[in-house]
Formats: C-alpha cells, sequence, structure tokens
C-alpha cells in the first residue's frame, strides 16, 4: 500500500499533521522488487524478534515444569494470567507511540531500558526460581506468577516497539518480509527458551544423547539459564544503543502527543473494518484453545515423557522456520486469505485426531519397542502437520496485518489488530487449562475422600502411597465443545474475512477523505 498526500496543508480534527513534499515514498515504484538496501535491516530485525521470542519460550517452558512437579491444571490457569500482558499492551501503546526523545530515538528511548529491565528481571528471577518450584507448590506459584506477569508486561512493551519499528525501519515494497522475521525470529527465540532449556537441563536427555559416560546433574541449570539470558538482555540494550542507528520521525509523528495518541486509538477502533475484524478474532481461539493449550500436559499425564514432548516440540520448531520462508510468496499474493480459510478444517481435525491418540496412549506405551516407535511417529507426525496448518495461519495474518496498517501510526495500528487475536488467546488459554479440572473427575486409590482437586490435594495422595486415578477426563469434552464451536465460527466469518481481505486499501486509514484528507491509494498487494 502506498499512500500520498496531494493537499500541501492539511488540518484534521485531532491532529495536524504537515505532509512530507518531494518524498521518495510518493513516487511510484517501477523498479523491480528486491532487498537492496534492507538485507542490515532484516538482520537488525530479525535479532530483535528473537530476543522478544526468548521470554515466550520460557513461558511454554514453566507449564512443562510445573506438570512435571505435579501442579494441577487450576494451578496452571493461575500462571497463564501472567501472559495477560501481552492482551492488554494496548493499554499503553500509545504512550510507547507518542513519548519518546528525539535525541535518542524514538524506538531506541524504549527498548534500552525495556531490555536492560527484562535482564535485571531474569537475573532476580534466577536467584529465586529454586525455591518457587520446591515440593511445597502452592505459596511459590504467586511469586513465580507475579514476577513473571512483570517480565511479560516488559517483553509486550518491547513486541509494541519492534512492530512499530518494522513499519519504518523496511522499505514499502519490502515490508511483507517483517512477517517472516516476525515469525521465524520469534519461533528462534521461543526454541531457545523452551527447547534448549528442557532438553539440556535434563539430566536424563544428557545422558542418553550427549554424554558418553553417565553423569549427574545436566549440562544446564534453570537458574544458570535464567541468569545467562539476563546478561544477554543487558548487552543488547548496550548494542542497540551504540550501533543502531534511526531515523527523525516523520512529520505527522511528531505532533502527536499522548492525548493526540489516545485518540488516534478511538479513532483506528472506529473503522468499520477494524470493527469487524475484531469481532472476528475476538472469537478466534475458540475452537483451538484446547488442543493449543492442553494437548501436551495430557500426553505427559498419559505417559509421555517430558523428554519426549520437547523432542516433538523440536521437530514443531523446524516446521516453524520453514513456514514463514515458505509462504513468502503466498502472503504476498492475493489468494492468501484463501489458504487461511482452507487450514481452518483441518485444524480443527486435529483435534479429534490427538483424542484418539491420547485414549490409546496408555496401551501402546505398554507394548513392544516397534509398536512404541510407529505410536511416536504418528505423534510427531500430528503435531508437525497441526503446527504446519496453525503456523501459516500465524504467518498469514501477521502479513494481512503488516498490510492493512496505517503506515504513519503502524506501532499503534498493528498492536490493536494484533490485541483481538491475543485477547482471544488469553481468555481461551486460562478458560481451558480451568475448564479441564472443572470437567475431569480423579479419585485417590488411597483415599475415595481425596478427589485431587489441587496439587496439595495430588501431593497428599502421592504422600499416603496411592495416585491419582482418572475417571472422567476433561479434555475429551472440551475437544468436543470446542471443535463444535470453531465449525460454527469458520460459518460465520468465512464472507466477512474474504470481504476484508478485497476491501479497497484506503478504508484501513485512519484518515481519509471522510477525515478532510485527501488520500491517494496505490495497491501492491
Amino acid at each position: 500500500m502506498r499512500v500520498m498526500m496531494d493537499d500541501p496543508t492539511i488540518m484534521l480534527s485531532t491532529i495536524h499533521l504537515v505532509p512530507i513534499q518531494n518524498s521518495d515514498n510518493s513516487k511510484k515504484i517501477t523498479k523491480v522488487q528486491n532487498l537492496s538496501g534492507d538485507r542490515w535491516n532484516l538482520v537488525k530485525l530479525l535479532f530483535l524478534y528473537i530476543l522478544q521470542g526468548v521470554p515466550l519460550g520460557f513461558s511454554d517452558a514453566f507449564p512443562i515444569l510445573l506438570k512435571s512437579k505435579q501442579f494441577s491444571y487450576y494451578d496452571q490457569a493461575i500462571f497463564s494470567v501472567s501472559a495477560w500482558p501481552f492482551t492488554f499492551k494496548i493499554l499503553w501503546a500509545p504512550l510507547v507511540d507518542s513519548i519518546y526523545c528525539p535525541s535518542v530515538g524514538r524506538r531506541k528511548m524504549w527498548l534500552v531500558p525495556v531490555h536492560i529491565l527484562l535482564g535485571t528481571c531474569l537475573l532476580v528471577c534466577s536467584f529465586y526460581i529454586n525455591d518457587w518450584l520446591s515440593n511445597t507448590g502452592d505459596p511459590n506459584l504467586i511469586p513465580l506468577t507475579i514476577v513473571w506477569l512483570i517480565i511479560n508486561m516488559l517483553a509486550a512493551t518491547q513486541d509494541i516497539v519492534v512492530d512499530g519499528w518494522a513499519c519504518s525501519m523496511l522499505q514499502k515494497h519490502n515490508i511483507h518480509y517483517s512477517s517472516m522475521c516476525n515469525a521465524t525470529g520469534q519461533s528462534v527465540g521461543s526454541f531457545l527458551g523452551y527447547a534448549v532449556l528442557l532438553l539440556l537441563g535434563s539430566e536424563t536427555f544428557c545422558n542418553k544423547w550427549l554424554r558418553f559416560f553417565h553423569k549427574s546433574g545436566s549440562i544446564i541449570t534453570l537458574k544458570g539459564y535464567l541468569y545467562f539470558w539476563g546478561i544477554v538482555y543487558i548487552v543488547a540494550a548496550a548494542c542497540v544503543s551504540k550501533f543502531k542507528s534511526e531515523t527523525q520521525p516523520s512529520a505527522e509523528q511528531k505532533g502527536l502527543g499522548v492525548l493526540n495518541t489516545y485518540k488516534l486509538l478511538w479513532d483506528i477502533i472506529k473503522l468499520r473494518n477494524v470493527k469487524i475484524l475484531g469481532m472476528i478474532f475476538l472469537t478466534a481461539k475458540l475452537g483451538f484453545a484446547t488442543v493449543d493449550t492442553v494437548t501436551n500436559m495430557e500426553f505427559m499425564e498419559a505417559g509421555v515423557s517430558e523428554n519426549n514432548i520437547v523432542i516433538i516440540g523440536i521437530m514443531v520448531f523446524l516446521v516453524k522456520l520453514i513456514v514463514p520462508v515458505a509462504t513468502t510468496k503466498i502472503t504476498n499474493s492475493i489468494k492468501s486469505m484463501d489458504v487461511f480459510m482452507k487450514c481452518i478444517p483441518f485444524r480443527l481435525l486435529h483435534g479429534l485426531v490427538f483424542s484418539v491418540l491420547l485414549y490409546y496412549t496408555p496401551t501402546l506405551l505398554r507394548a513392544s519397542v516397534i509398536v512404541q516407535t510407529c505410536f511416536y511417529t504418528m505423534l510427531g507426525c500430528t503435531f508437525i502437520t497441526h503446527q504446519i496448518f496453525s503456523f501459516t495461519m500465524y504467518v498469514i495474518y501477521l502479513s494481512f496485518v503488516s498490510k492493512v496498517s496505517d503506515p504513519k501510526f503502524g506501532g499503534i495500528y498493528m498492536t490493536l489488530l494484533s490485541t483481538f487475536a491475543n485477547v482471544s488467546l488469553a481468555i481461551t488459554k486460562t478458560g481451558s487449562l480451568w475448564l479441564v479440572d472443572v470437567l475431569t473427575f480423579k479419585q485417590c486409590t488411597a483415599n475415595s475422600q481425596n478427589y485431587c482437586e489441587a496439587s496439595t490435594s495430588i501431593k497428599s495422595c502421592r504422600a499416603m502411597g496411592g495416585k491419582c486415578s482418572t475417571i472422567i477426563d476433561g479434555f475429551y469434552a472440551e475437544i468436543i465443545i470446542s471443535s463444535i464451536l470453531g465449525i460454527l465460527w469458520l460459518c460465520i466469518i468465512k464472507k466477512p474475512l474474504i470481504n476484508l481481505y478485497h476491501s479497497d486499501r484506503k478504508n484501513w486509514l485512519v484518515y481519509n477523505e471522510d477525515n478532510l484528507v485527501k488520500v491517494n491509494v496505490n495497491d501492491t498487494i
């Protein structure tokens, strides 16, 4: 999308914008699109997105660690609240977009201190993490959740800054590469925070695959790894401050204050296209939340080891690296939303496939080695195909958001559009974890009055020499409910979403002809 301002003096109702005359951006792009001039910027952007993905990887690893220490789904639901800052980051996104020091840089002023604070929090967390994850789970869950809430709040702020910087860091004809950097960078960062931590932090895995002789202890510890990344963030802050230059904000951006930025946010929300997109993606996770959130922990409970779950996660990680590159042409194609729609039924079908595999898991794990090998092959392939459909949808959505966002207000605009999906993810994730325990009925084999409803009850049962036997598994009930909701959601949103994708790009601009601004839009999609 290219925007040209024809009127030399533009007065808006809330913001006074001064156009940039004779700007190179106003010239029609006639050359073959290439990466000339943007290669180094892509490397920098990829690095920033990797740092953004590391806390996300840690957040994915902690539920596995909590599950291995017998924390209940109710406890998991409480900890999942720590991820909510990504949902509500829109509340402080206008502050990030409007308050800055020109001599430092609009994005650097926020990114450098955020990295320093992130590093400091990780260092502090490393000193207390062993106490928080001790055998007495309940008293330690609250401080762990609070600290990780702060870390995710800082990571969400970093997300605002980097998304906004991506809009101005790349040339317009290369802007679709920002979605590739986002998806690939966050995948690499998540891998470093998730798979590396759980595998190299496992004594069993290290002795089986990485050592010639058995030794006690793992290669890395959770405490040491958190400490390492705390140092990395502080060093990264120094590097960004020293070596990354930043262009001055445009005349339009210079005129924005805090109040005007919140007015701008409200003006974006009032756009008809934004309202429709919001209603679609606020409900987008209803059909997928159970599979995305609970599946790993259900297979662990059925007997699949933590190490095998993480190894499957590594294969899924490789898919995450390949999909953004493989779908680059699709995301820049007019048919990309058709691909998005076709992925939904296959993604819903995986919920039923996982349910069948889960039901037979205990039996298959007691069978011969050949049968176990076939089982793990099927399980790994199912996770991989599920991730292909899931991540393809994710990359297409990111590309769509980056294309329709008004480039003059990229940080706020992209954050708002991302918030719709984040709200759906946060609510359904916490809800699905909580609902599993509500719909699941267990009983302690050593005490018929103990229904294993909380982590203390589970540990009490284990202390008596018993185990929690599942009578009714709420996972299957949730799969049925979410599948029905997913089918209904697809039937309702299919036509409106296609119409949004093919909508004239001027309908996405904050200030168009209806707001006393004459805009000439050329669609380069």
